[in-house]
């Protein structure tokens, strides 16, 4: 069978270079995260050093493999879809289908949820590096929650209907804001091994050996926490976090110059945040009083130096705006193009105007209307019926339970997002064999597509079953304990059936809303294949029409057979 080519020429006029795509590629991943992740991961590494450290180059050995297999992956496709386009081209009808629901419906509108949080919490932190934290949270006020949600939505629209619409505007913000976020990277590594040498100079213990005791806690609520070998698994999926929204750039291909350069902008840019991630994770493990990066803060505020710690944490807050520009510039796009495919519904005289739109307004106020509920309804869960426990009181009233509830949000979908991934990666695998999409076969495919497949996909098994046999280890200890055990545990077996429950929604909207598409679509008497016309005009044929796919490859197989006739007649 003739090969499909879903690789498109790009105009001279786009804004976006090859070092810019580096940039986006930086800017759309490297946020708080990785400020985040460092002690959870010496923690879970039972405060050895050494753990912690194979932890992390576990990972970011596991992310390079993984871009090398998406140079031949993102070879394939050269439109605004990303990671939604990979697993079209490669993967099964239900395994796009599915993606398709989870970008859209799940991770589009809960990024504009808790994004535009962390953003507000690490300048509340920043902040307090100059007044303390009782100047700067809002206090007891039952308002607070909802102070957090305005200035989340004023954020989210400023991204929406700049980046979103513009990406000559996206493009200068990302440059900004990447240059501003580096800042913060030099500061905490330059501040982290000063510490740490400050730690050696009076003996302060930079090693914890790693005892029989802390090899098994029987204690622990946690699967995942019961030894330090299972909490690998738990420390990875953090790390993956850190590393989520790097495919912005292979949605915005339409973009760029040179969108034949995408894979190689993948494979640097992720390759350079993988160095700077472990040369971070080192300083703070080693010099942070905790392993942490909060530790800095205590740290520096006793040599009267806390409004460095103020400073660095606004830097931070800005640069976790550069992941939503980056994020905005890629979301209004494949959302249009969705439409285009008929693959999302919008009222026709919407339709009529993206078609001849030159800008995505149509994409920027999808966008908006998919994600303004979920951001009302989940601040209104996160604040009122949820517990906290993973940040300050000091922040505000209800503000601790938001962000722990953010948290959940964050590590969820990063770990459907990278499987997606692993699902296109093995689809162009098989492509190998098949070549049904025309690519560029890289010599690195088989060999780091296997070992990004295997490391990621066995972390995100141990990460879904957790929170079941958690809430399992918890409800047994709950039941047996006695009034003060169970006021103990209450907060936690509340937290682990809750992301089992979420765990199990996110199946429902991604994969029970493919057949609910299918039934409309046969009641319409439509073909339910790659796509649901329900805005395309079956006589246009556009470029993704089978129709037109049939034709092409008619007109090719035709064009074959008359080459070779013409060489048997030269013969």
């Amino acid at each position: 069978m003739a090969e499909e080519q879903l690789v498109v020429t790009s105009s001279p006029k786009k804004k976006i270079g090859f070092f810019s795509a580096i940039l986006v590629v930086l800017g759309s991943s490297i946020g708080v995260g990785i400020f985040l992740r460092s002690k959870s991961v010496l923690v879970n590494s039972a405060n050895n050093v050494v753990w912690a450290m194979i932890v992390w180059l576990i990972a970011g050995f596991a992310v390079i493999t993984m871009a090398l297999a998406l140079v031949e992956v993102a070879s394939g496709r050269n439109d605004n879809l990303g990671m939604i386009g990979w697993t079209k081209a490669f993967s099964t009808l239900y395994l796009y289908k599915g993606n398709k629901f989870f970008m859209t419906y799940l991770y589009l509108p809960f990024t504009y949820f808790f994004m535009p949080y962390y953003v507000i919490v690490q300048f509340q932190d920043g902040l307090a590096g100059f007044v303390g934290y009782e100047h700067v949270g809002f206090g007891g006020s039952t308002a607070a929650p909802w102070i957090y949600f305005a200035i989340g939505l004023a954020i989210t629209l400023w991204m929406i209907f700049s980046s979103g619409i513009s990406s000559r505007a996206g493009n200068i913000q990302n440059w900004i804001i990447t240059s501003v976020k580096f800042i913060p990277i030099v500061a905490i590594i330059i501040i982290g091994f000063y510490f740490t040498g400050v730690n050696v100079k009076e003996n302060q213990p930079i090693w914890h050996a790693v005892t029989a005791q802390s090899l098994f806690d029987k204690t622990s609520t946690s699967f995942l926490g019961l030894s330090p070998f299972l909490a690998v698994f738990a420390s990875l999926g953090g790390i993956f976090f850190a590393f989520d929204g790097f495919y912005v750039t292979a949605g915005m291909q339409t973009e760029m110059k040179n969108p034949e350069k995408t894979p190689a902008a993948l494979v640097i840019g992720l390759s350079s945040m993988t160095v700077l991630y472990i040369v971070i994770a080192t300083a703070m493990t080693l010099g942070g009083t905790d392993g942490g990066f909060y530790g800095f803060g205590d740290a520096l505020a006793k040599k009267n130096a806390g409004w460095v710690f103020g400073v660095i944490n606004i830097m931070i807050s800005i640069g976790v705006i550069g992941i939503l520009n980056g994020f905005s510039i890629w979301a209004t796009r494949w959302v249009e193009d969705l439409i285009k495919e008929g693959e999302m519904f919008v009222p026709v005289k919407a339709y009529r105007y993206l078609k001849h739109s030159k800008t995505p307004i149509v994409g920027a106020l999808f966008c908006l209307f998919i994600s303004l509920p979920i951001m009302v309804i989940f601040t209104a869960i996160g604040s009122y019926a949820y517990i906290g426990g993973g940040y300050t009181t000091d922040y505000g009233y209800k503000i601790d339970n938001l962000l722990t509830f953010s948290d959940l949000m964050a590590n969820w979908m990063a770990v459907f997002a990278f499987a997606f991934i692993c699902a296109a990666i093995v689809g162009a695998i098989q492509n190998r064999k098949q070549h049904f999409i025309a690519v560029q076969e890289n010599k690195h495919t088989i060999w780091a597509g296997y070992t990004s497949v295997i490391i990621i996909l066995l972390t995100m098994f141990f990460l879904v079953i957790d929170p079941f046999i958690s809430t399992g280890i918890t409800a047994v200890k709950y039941s047996l304990g006695d009034a003060k055990v169970k006021a103990e545990l209450t907060d936690a077996l509340t937290g682990y059936a809750a992301t089992s429950v979420l765990f199990i929604f996110y199946l429902i909207v991604m994969f029970a809303s493919t057949p609910i598409e299918k039934a409309i679509a046969v009641a319409n008497k439509k073909k339910y294949d790659r796509v649901l016309s329900g805005n395309i005009c079956p006589c246009e044929k556009p470029d993704w029409c089978p129709c037109k796919l049939a034709e092409l490859r008619e007109k090719a197989e035709l064009n074959d057979l008359i080459l070779a006739t013409y060489a048997d007649a030269r013969r």
